[in-house]
């Protein structure tokens, strides 16, 4: 009863404004200290300052729609110094901070959506250990070490690779047992990430409460799922146009009719990954064109010589289009493009059989594909 009672609560949260008090108490604060409560709004950073007399110190306001916030002491904000800060959810009620010494010792006592937040803590904080122990281990080894593929790294990156699965079915199952929860929506957002894969995260997302779809997050969450769905595997990817070196018009189905496979790549030349990655396209394209394989490069670019000199650079002689507006790249937006480097790979027919192909993934993926 109790946790459809907080799903209820949350459906005017999207139109009335609800009172928040958050109330603390750290033993170990003696005089008087500046604290702040930080969060983000409409993507920048919002600030409120506030007081703490011996440790003592509140906070109220209102909010519409669930939000997670920090709660920062400003005395260690010099150089080196580590911070001393702790993050909670705002509730329709009195939140309270609890700590013997510090904010990020703190207990958060007070609240449905603080409490399901720890409990999926709990559920995921021996993995995520293992993987933050994982990458300590690879950093304290030598840099040729880490860049080689000897039997340690490989076993090392296996593990790191199994870790990050378990940790991702951890939070899958957290979404699952909390349909109505906002935790769960955010949780899926975060696993979702820049490139939402369709067959993935529809599914996930339709388990959630209406409540929580009603959110603006909710709400433009199913916008990215139905720009992913454009492109979701064996979907035949929608034609485009955009304009080549010389600026003359090219389409993608112009490529198709020519090709076995072809490669839609998203980069740019300011992006670093995107340029280590160019070398690996370059082997595919060189092993592979004459048997079939084509690629259509989509550049997020915003300066046309920046963009024709790495081109020549990293030496990539198929076809390039841009509308040379970097993250306003119309074929990006088209196909939810949020990062780059990031790719489609289409069967003859223009269906996507493939995604996010890189390095030897993307070699072997075409060599099969042409068998």
């Amino acid at each position: 009863m109790r946790k459809l009672l907080w799903a209820a609560c949350l459906l005017p949260a999207t139109t009335f404004a609800q009172q928040y008090t958050i109330e603390g108490k750290i033993d170990g604060w003696k005089g008087t200290d500046s604290i702040m409560l930080v969060y983000s709004e409409g993507g920048s950073f919002v600030q409120e300052r506030g007081v703490a007399e011996n440790g003592r110190f509140k906070f109220t306001g209102t909010f519409q729609e669930p939000r997670s916030v920090a709660i920062r002491l400003d005395r260690n904000d010099k150089p080196g110094a580590s911070r001393d800060n702790i993050s909670l959810y705002l509730e329709p009620r009195t939140i309270f901070v609890i700590s013997k010494d510090s904010l990020k010792n703190a207990t958060i006592e007070g609240g449905q959506l603080n409490a399901e937040a720890l409990e999926l803590k709990k559920q995921t904080g021996e993995t995520f250990t293992g993987l933050v122990a994982l990458r300590m281990k690879a950093f304290s080894m030598p840099e040729a070490e880490r860049k080689s593929k000897s039997p340690a790294m490989q076993a090392l990156n296996a593990e790191y690779d199994s870790l990050t699965k378990k940790l991702e079915a951890e939070h899958i199952a957290f979404i699952r047992q909390h349909p109505n929860s906002y935790i769960a929506l955010e949780t899926l957002l975060k696993i979702a990430g820049a490139k939402v894969t369709y067959e993935k995260f529809a599914p996930l997302f339709e388990q959630l409460g209406p409540s929580l779809k009603n959110l603006k997050a909710g709400k433009e969450f199913a916008a990215r799922l139905e720009t992913a769905k454009l492109t979701a595997s064996g979907v035949k990817m929608q034609n485009f146009v955009s304009y080549d070196t010389a600026r003359n018009e090219l389409q993608l189905k112009d490529m198709l009719r020519n090709s076995k496979l072809t490669l839609v790549d998203f980069w740019a030349s300011w992006c670093g990954p995107c340029r280590a990655e160019n070398p690996n396209v370059v082997k595919a394209f060189n092993a592979f064109h004459d048997k079939g394989f084509n690629i259509i490069s989509v550049s997020l670019d915003d300066n046309a010589d920046r963009w024709k000199a790495a081109i020549i650079k990293d030496g990539m002689p198929w076809y390039h289009v841009s509308g040379l507006k970097k993250w306003d790249e119309p074929v990006a937006k088209q196909f939810g493009v949020n990062a780059v480097p990031d790719n489609f790979l289409l069967d003859a027919d223009g269906k996507v059989i493939g995604r996010g192909l890189r390095g030897e993934a993307l070699y072997k993926a075409v060599e099969e594909k042409l068998k």
